[in-house]
């Protein structure tokens, strides 16, 4: 039985309890306010593990003294703010030989889709596009291309090598529209497109892989596949196109879920594609890029 406390807001906190009842073997210890040291100290030491749902100082301080205190942390890119913060976390954890997992921003998880489509080891391109209607956005540029590089990270899992991007700003100081194209060590390449001042909702991506190309709409969550049939026969069409329906996963118990089993996997400390920071990472190299890149509209 693992024991967890969680940190956060009374929103946050429910709503990771009612995840924890779909997982076998853990128990809510109790909850944390980063304010009550007193109170803190006796959660976290009756805990094997906590949740750490909200942003701010006390928040990423709470997280430094659960991992010195040799428990494991799973927390979300809101508590950190730089990749220093992140480096500092993942010694800490390295030193207490603990799991650090960084939990998703997007509410779009993979883990259905990923189970439909063929081995991904040949992948070559992705091209991802996301436009948003202006006037239901009220989400910031950071958290959009950190929710989009989670999708990125869940397909490719291998060390990013090249990153060129440009942004736009026609409303306001900040990007509005982002251009961006990232490389890998294995060969593949993501081409990225975001528009928050779209004129209607779109998001899917187009994956090439050897003998097949994929398109999954994330809104619809609609795959559509053409795969070529290598055959001799010159009256048959080689071409086989599929559309199939991906089932809505319940991505927060997915990715707690995760998190528990590699707990209980051991001591090996999981790679940065496995703790979640790879998504930070990029995203945080591209806003970077961008911040370098920025053209204002005349």
């Amino acid at each position: 039985m693992i024991n967890v406390g969680i940190a956060g807001s009374l929103s946050a906190v429910n709503r990771h309890s009612y995840a924890l009842n779909a997982i076998q073997n853990v128990q809510l210890t109790g909850t944390l306010d980063p304010l009550e040291n007193k109170h803190n100290e006796k959660i976290i030491e009756q805990s094997d593990a906590l949740i750490i749902t909200d942003q701010g100082d006390h928040f990423f301080e709470l997280a430094v003294r659960a991992l010195r205190s040799a428990k494991h942390v799973y927390l979300y890119p809101s508590v950190v703010q730089s990749m220093n913060n992140v480096s500092q976390l993942i010694k800490l954890a390295s030193e207490a030989n603990v799991i650090l997992k960084c939990g998703r921003t997007s509410q779009s998880g993979l883990n259905n889709l990923l189970n439909k489509l063929p081995d991904l080891k040949d992948m070559s391109m992705i091209d991802l596009q996301h436009e948003i209607r202006m006037e239901e956005n009220n989400r910031t540029m950071q958290e959009i291309v950190l929710g989009d590089m989670e999708l990125v990270a869940d397909l490719i899992r291998a060390r990013n090598t090249y990153i060129r991007a440009k942004g736009l700003n026609i409303v306001s100081v900040r990007p509005e529209i982002i251009n961006a194209r990232l490389e890998f060590d294995n060969g593949s390449a993501v081409n990225y497109y975001c528009n928050i001042l779209g004129t209607q909702n779109l998001h899917h991506f187009t994956l090439a892989c050897k003998d097949n190309i994929l398109k999954y709409n994330i809104l619809t969550k609609e795959l559509t596949g053409w795969t070529l049939k290598r055959t001799g026969n010159l009256n048959e069409n080689p071409i086989f196109i599929g559309n199939f329906q991906v089932e809505q996963a319940d991505y927060l118990a997915d990715d707690l879920r995760r998190f528990f089993n590699l707990i209980h996997s051991g001591p090996a400390f999981p790679s940065i594609y496995d703790n979640g920071f790879e998504s930070f990472l990029l995203a945080d190299r591209i806003l970077e890029k961008v911040s370098k890149t920025l053209v204002q509209f005349a």
